[in-house]
């Protein structure tokens, strides 16, 4: 079996040769595709329809979700656009390696060779998926099945004493000892004359259950990279969890991050667990993604829909409230995860969009403006990320106007956000070199010259201007 999927592979690769794409990386994390620098710009939906593809490719999409479908890959191809196939639990070596290998062996057999694919993708936010799969049951299911089968009780002196118990459970969980809850929680069950249905989701042991998964996932990605060392692999995290369990896993993957969607801040949307839980909780996760994987590719993951369209049911003032995000906090999340140092960023969500909505064409244009800009999201860092002095304002200011310098056509451009509410002044520090050179932001409709090596701009609240020079 095993020399039969080596031969397969072999003739595949013969068959497409110098076709298959590859990617790979400066040492400034920066995508090398085909030779060329490339800011990847991903949409994490397979189109159902032709006029999407379209969509996407007119867009300047570069990198679109295929999953494990030929057919797929070949429109993709004939569109000018590349794939990514996730691995699924094939890549998780933790329990039956030489199975998976087998697994991973003919998946790559079958996709490896395609011209359109260009990256691998592991299970989606594995690491959270440890601990929310065990809460989801451990305090959302259990307790809701287990007070309906004490309720049920004709042994009322029994029914009133296991739901003291199943108080106690939320006490003990409320006090932070899940396993002292999940003892007492498993004798309800034995009390009730029934075996715990889900055995293996435990929050007690979630950590211990994550560190076996990562130590088989860094193992299968080592196996996929020596299978096929022409596509690398990506990591997509929740927004979740420490930078110590992050990194843990982040061996296992060529390039990381994680998906936030933050629009809109409200008592219903909490998709930020950090203090900041505005839309620049964007830069703030593009940061915590490099510190949880040192030295390699971080890629974000945006919000491409709003909340309502992924709740079915959800009533007008529900689709009102959980809305789609503006162009502007598009523009801004963008562009955000760029100036913190994200080297892609993809959409995901827009499959729960209708194609012939303002939203979704906003969005196209959001992307078609950062394509337009390949060349400059693509070019080197002039240098590194420049923080501004700001006037005094009314608020606290615990974020402010970051910029990140990038060299193009020989001379140096600034990608400003205000990471801040509201409208400021600012001034940036650029350099005394450029003294007496004029910056513009036609879009903006702002203009400036350096002087004394500073650059004074106003900006609105979560603003974002491109400052080249004239």
């Amino acid at each position: 079996m095993r020399c039969a999927l080596a031969a397969a592979i072999l003739c595949l690769l013969a068959m497409f040769g110098a076709q298959a794409a590859t990617m790979t990386f400066d040492a400034d994390r920066m995508a090398v595709v085909e030779g060329k620098r490339t800011f990847i710009l991903g949409l994490y939906e397979t189109p159902k329809e032709e006029a999407v593809y379209q969509q996407a490719a007119d867009a300047g999409f570069n990198l679109v979700y295929a999953g494990e479908n030929m057919e797929v890959l070949d429109k993709l191809q004939a569109h000018g656009l590349h794939a990514w196939i996730n691995t699924g639990g094939r890549i998780d070596f933790s329990a039956d390696a030489d199975g998976q290998r087998e697994k991973l062996r003919a998946l790559v057999a079958e996709y490896g060779a395609h011209p359109a694919l260009l990256v691998w993708e592991v299970p989606d936010e594995a690491l959270w998926n440890c601990w929310h799969l065990a809460s989801e049951w451990r305090r959302g299911a259990e307790p809701r099945q287990q007070r309906e089968k004490i309720a049920a009780l004709e042994d009322k002196a029994l029914a009133a004493h296991l739901m003291e118990d199943r108080d106690n459970v939320e006490k003990l969980y409320a006090m932070g000892c899940p396993a002292e809850a999940e003892a007492l929680a498993n004798a309800i069950w034995e009390a009730l004359g029934e075996t715990q249905p889900n055995p293996t989701l435990n929050i007690a042991d979630a950590q211990a259950r994550s560190e076996i998964m990562a130590a088989g996932m860094v193992e299968g990605h080592k196996f996929l990279r020596e299978l096929d060392p022409a596509h690398p692999v990506w990591m997509n995290h929740a927004p979740r969890n420490s930078i110590p369990q992050m990194a843990m896993f982040n061996h296992g993957a060529d390039m990381v991050g994680c998906d936030i969607y933050p629009v809109p801040k409200s008592a219903t949307v909490g998709h930020s667990d950090i203090m900041n839980q505005m839309v620049s909780s964007v830069g703030a996760y593009t940061l915590r993604m490099q510190e949880a994987a040192p030295g390699k590719p971080v890629w974000m993951v945006l919000q491409g829909f709003g909340w309502a369209d992924i709740q079915p049911g959800s009533t007008p003032e529900q689709k009102k409230a959980h809305r789609r995000p503006t162009v502007a906090e598009s523009r801004f999340m963008a562009y955000d995860a760029v100036v913190r140092g994200a080297r892609a960023v993809l959409y995901w969500g827009t499959m729960a969009v209708e194609k012939d909505s303002p939203f979704w064409s906003e969005l196209l244009g959001v992307v078609r403006e950062l394509a337009d800009l390949q060349p400059l999201l693509s070019a080197p860092d002039a240098g590194p990320l420049l923080v501004a002095d700001m006037a005094p304002t009314w608020g606290s200011v615990d974020r402010g106007v970051v910029a990140l310098p990038k060299q193009m056509d020989g001379g140096n451009w600034f990608i400003v956000v205000n990471e801040w509410q509201d409208p400021v002044a600012y001034s940036l520090p650029v350099g005394l070199e450029l003294n007496g050179k004029r910056y513009t932001d036609p879009a903006a409709g702002v203009s400036a010259t350096v002087e004394k090596g500073v650059l004074t701009l106003p900006i609105p609240a979560h603003g974002v201007q491109i400052l080249r020079p004239e």
